[in-house]
């Protein structure tokens, strides 16, 4: 009779032991599958507020991330009736930053609410940047896609492709550089954008799909009389650039790649998210990464990038920081490793993810003016 009720004991904590483990590796399936591949778009919140502001100066109350956002060498301050451009050394007291007006657009005055903003520019070029732009449509595998032509007189494109449910304002940053290269400047929609057709799986792909519409802009530059097209992919966007350099027909056209914070292996991005989730079990991330696959309908293996370098061909500037707490810079590190041949590695120490140019904006410009130019002129030879 004891040994029966030692038995039961044992079965019901197993039982128990296994429930609990199936409930956390459906959670955390669940998890993974709305942070990294539903389909939402998240409402804008402006938390912070101007506490004054004079012709050169602003104070703000800055609240949750624009706390610390807010001290970056050079952010956006984004409100409802306008932006500012923030910069200077930032000064603090009593949790209110003080900080040197740059620009400013719009008619944001005391008391207005604002949220900080990594792009700087969420409006469009005309407003923003005072350029004249044209909205443009293209036909893609899915349907219409939009977006914005920034003129240049020259007969080179680059294509801005933003990052994981972002928007393509996240390249407008980079215009000035590059209207210094001379090039035309296509900000354009991908799937599942806001504005875009939405594909049937319901899902972001991390460039598996997303590269055949990438593939319909290069078409479009082409049939507008492009002679060199240029990329910028930031983070998911680096991983749809580098799909469709590894995929498409038409990869020959591009005459070099720029990639900030690339996402090039997703497996190594969860792996990383799952060590640091408190009390999870070292492991648990294989059943976790194999619920979503099913969810998802994927193949993790095809969403490692790396494991492809190889066949790359295309002059890659890879920008990267040690401090991105979302993309490991080792994946960048590996990169750079396996093809030193075509890649030039702007490696920093201190940037956030996807934000190199606002804490490392003359570098970074002059890296990219650099590169663009080389390979424009290289291809002129």
């Amino acid at each position: 009779m004891f040994t029966n009720m030692i038995a039961i004991v044992f079965l019901s904590f197993l039982a128990g032991i296994i429930g609990i483990t199936a409930f956390v590796t459906i959670y955390y399936a669940i998890e993974t599958r709305r942070q990294g591949f539903k389909i939402f778009w998240e409402k804008l919140e402006y938390f912070s507020s101007i506490v004054s502001i004079e012709k050169d100066k602003i104070t703000f109350h800055p609240r949750g991330r624009d706390a610390t956002d807010g001290l970056l060498p050079c952010v956006g301050l984004i409100g409802r009736d306008g932006s500012i451009l923030i910069g200077g050394p930032p000064y603090q007291e009593n949790g209110i930053i003080t900080r040197e007006i740059v620009s400013k657009n719009g008619s944001l005055g005391q008391g207005a609410r604002i949220r900080t903003s990594l792009f700087i520019y969420e409006t469009n070029p005309k407003i923003d940047l005072g350029l004249d732009y044209t909205d443009v449509s293209f036909d893609s595998e899915l349907g219409t896609l939009t977006g914005w032509h920034i003129p240049n007189n020259s007969n080179n494109w680059v294509i801005g492709v933003h990052g994981h449910r972002s928007y393509r304002t996240e390249s407008m940053r980079f215009v000035s550089t590059f209207r210094k290269s001379g090039l035309n400047v296509l900000l354009s929609d991908y799937r599942n954008d806001q504005n875009a057709p939405l594909d049937k799986g319901g899902y972001h792909m991390f460039g598996l799909t997303e590269w055949r519409d990438l593939e319909s802009a290069v078409k479009f530059c082409q049939e507008k009389g492009a002679e060199k097209i240029f990329l910028m992919g930031h983070s998911m966007g680096g991983a749809i650039v580098v799909k469709y350099l590894l995929e498409s027909s038409l990869k020959s056209l591009i005459n070099g790649a720029i990639l900030e914070s690339p996402a090039l292996n997703l497996n190594k991005i969860i792996s990383m998210k799952a060590a640091e989730i408190p009390l999870l079990p070292r492991g648990a991330e294989y059943p976790v990464k194999k619920l979503v696959s099913w969810m998802v309908k994927l193949n993790w293996e095809n969403l490692n990038y790396l494991s492809r370098s190889d066949e790359l061909t295309t002059p890659i500037l890879l920008i990267h920081s040690e401090s991105d707490v979302t993309v490991p810079v080792s994946l960048s590190d590996q990169l750079a490793e396996n093809r030193s041949d075509i890649v030039t590695y702007l490696r920093l120490k201190k940037a956030h993810h996807a934000a190199a140019w606002n804490t490392n904006k003359e570098i970074v410009e002059s890296s990219m003016e650099a590169f663009l130019n080389k390979n424009i002129s290289s291809t002129d030879d």
